[in-house]
């Protein structure tokens, strides 16, 4: 079994702000950090409640791989 962990930090460290923010993120992510190739080969999601809320409000689901999503 294979372990994998991809985390957008801000420069110091922190994985949001002390209220929640993640305001630090740039709109889509930005420039690509190799989210889409790390995701093709995730078989399962592990997520927080705190995350999971947050990825509710947005407009689209974060966690779709185009080839998989076709194929589900």
């Amino acid at each position: 079994m294979k372990v994998s962990i991809f985390i957008g930090t801000s420069l110091d460290g922190f994985i949001a702000r002390s209220n929640g923010d993640l305001d630090f993120l740039p709109p889509g992510g930005g420039e690509p950090h190799g989210y889409d190739e790390f995701m093709a080969t995730v078989d399962a999601l592990v997520i927080g409640r705190k995350t999971f809320e947050t990825v509710l409000a947005f407009y689209a689901w974060p966690y779709v791989v185009a080839d998989r999503a076709e194929s589900t």
